[in-house]
């Protein structure tokens, strides 16, 4: 709107250069003027990015072990990018009309203002520039805003393997308390045991991870019978211990063999149990059950298959990963209880730590809370982006359809005299209507092509980002195109309407 305004200015210039004022005066207060927005719209912003910086914690999971922690505290460094990004901002809007204020030639910008002060040509020109350019860089941002909106609906979408509702999952730390390795057997059996007598609880189990977490999880160096690995291949492989009743409690389907027993501990033959893409990297997917796998120095019988789960990310590729009972191995400092309920499993808090408290007052449930809100963790990231970009998306959206309408108004205001003699020869009322609209769907439609053409370089960048969704997603860019279509026309209306109302012999009196 500054730059549209300053097209207008040419005449005032002209005149007060004509009247003596200096070059450098004139450009001086140009620049001036627009440092002072940019400085008071500078002050504003920052509490408000403060304020709004803290709405990104309502984005963060409540995740296992950790706090949901950001640093959103204003950093000097990007506050000081931040405040010369602004300030070119406000050197652009005011450079432009300043370098017209010291044009030689005083003589031609007077005539460009023409009879009546009707806009110069060269005005018009600049104003549909600035609205081509407004509404191609306001779709690019809707363009971003829907690619990563369909990312994390994908995203969210993604089968895990694994059933989460109505699980309870809670840690417990026992190597802070002083617990031996066969202490904390005996702690998860007895634990078990109770909780399994509850009612409402359909099964229980526990391991020494939680899948979909952040981080990478403990990893194993095997050997495979009649496997020759190559030189480089990395034969250190993802694994968890896991309790008898694991798979039915997460609702893991077992396709070949069977689960882990009770009676899968020190006294009976080592056992494991791998996924699909094991069997398939290693096997070349022969039936696994029955093969030989060292591992923890001990040649180990595989005794069952199940299906590939994610482990890491939703949008993780199917990788090797076995599991070993937690009764053959030494028991791990963190122990992780699943608790597959009847009802919310929220409800089930409580109890979980009441019986944890009834072995031992000291081995507090840790960060109890139901696996459906911990496994949205990896999609943080996702969520963050599109929650922010579409926020984005909106903000342009709104700056766009004001911008839009100011520009276009404020063209209407400089063509009054014009408008007042075309409907005093006659033009009627829609016809007037038509035009203005049409004027502003024509430069609409520009912006629309450029933008189109910047979004497909930019969204190559951020193509790696997306999840299941290309980044030339038809829909997103035809939908982002006719959204801003119809707020541009709604744009363009109000102002013509009000142009229809234009009294001819006011706009010739008053020009």
């Amino acid at each position: 709107l500054l730059l549209a305004r300053s097209a207008d200015r040419q005449r005032e210039l002209s005149i007060r250069l004509a009247l003596g004022a200096g070059r450098g005066r004139l450009a001086r207060q140009l620049l001036t003027e627009a440092l002072l927005l940019a400085g008071l719209g500078t002050l504003a912003g920052i509490p408000m990015a403060m304020w709004m910086g803290q709405s990104l914690l309502y984005l963060a999971p409540r995740g296992m072990g950790m706090s949901a922690s950001l640093d959103i505290r204003i950093n000097g460094t990007v506050l000081g990018f931040t405040i010369l990004i602004c300030a070119a901002a406000a050197l652009a809007s005011g450079l432009w009309p300043a370098l017209h204020a010291i044009r030689p030639d005083v003589n031609e910008s007077l005539k460009e203002g023409g009879r009546g002060g009707t806009a110069a040509a060269h005005s018009h020109r600049m104003r549909g520039l600035f609205v081509v350019s407004e509404v191609a860089l306001a779709l690019v941002a809707l363009v971003g805003a829907g690619l990563f909106a369909a990312s994390f609906r994908n995203a969210r979408a993604i089968q895990p393997g694994f059933d989460a509702r109505n699980v309870l999952v809670s840690s417990f730390y026992l190597s802070t308390g002083g617990y031996t390795a066969d202490q904390r057997k005996q702690f998860c059996l007895r634990l078990r045991d109770r909780l399994e007598s509850v009612p409402g609880v359909l099964g229980v189990s526990y391991a020494d991870t939680i899948p979909l977490g952040f981080g990478l999880g403990p990893g194993q160096t095997i050997q495979i019978e009649g496997y020759l690995p190559s030189p480089s291949e990395n034969m250190t492989v993802p694994r968890s211990l896991v309790a008898p009743g694991f798979f039915g409690v997460m609702r893991i389907p077992l396709l070949d063999g069977r689960e882990f027993t009770r009676q899968d501990d020190l006294n009976t033959a080592p056992v494991l149990i791998v996924n699909q893409s094991f069997a398939r990297r290693f096997f070349k997917d022969r039936n696994p059950i029955g093969r030989k796998i060292n591992a923890w120095g001990k040649w180990r019988t595989v005794v069952g298959l199940v299906k590939d789960t994610k482990q890491y990310t939703l949008i993780e590729a199917p990788r090797p990963y076995f599991y070993a009972p937690a009764q053959q191995i030494a028991a791990p400092p963190v122990i992780a209880f699943y608790v597959r309920t009847a009802g919310n499993p929220d409800q089930m808090t409580p109890t979980l730590r009441r019986e944890a408290a009834a072995i031992d007052p000291d081995s507090g449930a840790f960060d109890a809370m139901p696996l459906a809100e911990y496994i949205a963790a990896p999609l943080f990231p996702q969520r963050m982006a599109a929650s922010l970009l579409s926020a984005l998306g909106v903000l342009s959206m709104l700056l766009a359809a004001v911008g839009l309408y100011s520009v276009m108004a404020y063209a209407v205001s400089q063509r009054t005299h014009e408008i007042g003699i075309r409907m005093a020869l006659g033009a009627r009322p829609g016809d007037v209507l038509g035009m203005v609209v049409r004027q502003g769907m024509v430069l609409t439609a520009a912006g629309l092509a450029a933008g189109v053409a910047v979004a497909l370089a930019a969204t190559s960048l951020v193509a790696s980002m997306l999840v299941n969704v290309s980044a030339t997603e038809p829909l997103v860019f035809a939908g982002a195109a006719l959204f801003l279509g119809l707020v541009a026309l709604v744009a363009s209306f109000l102002p013509a309407r009000r142009a229809t109302r234009i009294d001819p012999i006011f706009a010739l009196r008053h020009q």
